[in-house]
């Protein structure tokens, strides 16, 4: 069995204009010692971030703490965001209601997906029988959940969409099919 403790990043600070180095707030930080608290007996073998500021942020308390070596990869980054406009729960929507649409500039959640699936696949080829922490985003961690359980949708989505942070604890099996999951931590912003 292989559990992944699934982390979506703490509250940014959006008046960042460049999503990449896009960093906590102070109560975002605050929020990541939550996430050194719950997380802190665990012990992980292997542990894997989206390569932004934010998701490394929210970590990196429990990083230092369990001396842990911490791996980014580029294919887990945020889902390329294009043109919104005012219009952004509409095309929410229309993203989960298509996963082929992406708006001008922007990503489609089914790219998003298939990105963020083969870098799961590759861990759990690789960490049979391990304790994996795997920092991410919330659409990302959506997309992954879609996958393994296409009834996971919009809804869905609309309410982890301002738990920042968000722990959710997944285990696979032999097959590489979930056999549990558990929200671990819940801060809803």
């Amino acid at each position: 069995m292989i559990s992944i403790y699934f982390v979506r990043h703490a509250l940014p600070d959006y008046s960042f204009d460049d999503d990449a180095t896009m960093p906590l707030t102070s109560e975002g930080k605050r929020d990541s010692l939550k996430v050194l608290d719950k997380l802190n007996d665990v012990h992980f073998d292997f542990c894997l971030s989206s390569p932004y500021k934010r998701t490394v942020e929210t970590i990196l308390p429990l990083v230092k703490q369990l001396n842990l070596d911490l791996h980014t990869d580029p294919r887990l980054k945020e889902r390329a965001r294009g043109k919104i406009n005012n219009n952004y729960q509409e095309l929410l929507k229309k993203r989960w209601d298509n996963f082929d649409f992406s708006e001008e500039n922007g990503e489609s959640m089914n790219s998003l997906q298939q990105r963020n699936i083969a870098v799961l696949f590759e861990i759990l080829s690789k960490h049979k029988n391990e304790n994996i922490l795997f920092s991410t985003h919330g659409a990302a961690l959506s997309s992954i959940l879609n996958y393994f359980n296409p009834n996971f949708g919009y809804l869905d989505f609309v309410r982890i969409q301002n738990f920042t942070p968000y722990i959710l604890k997944i285990d696979f099996n032999e097959q590489n099919k979930i056999i549990g999951q558990k929200e671990l931590l819940i801060i809803s912003k």
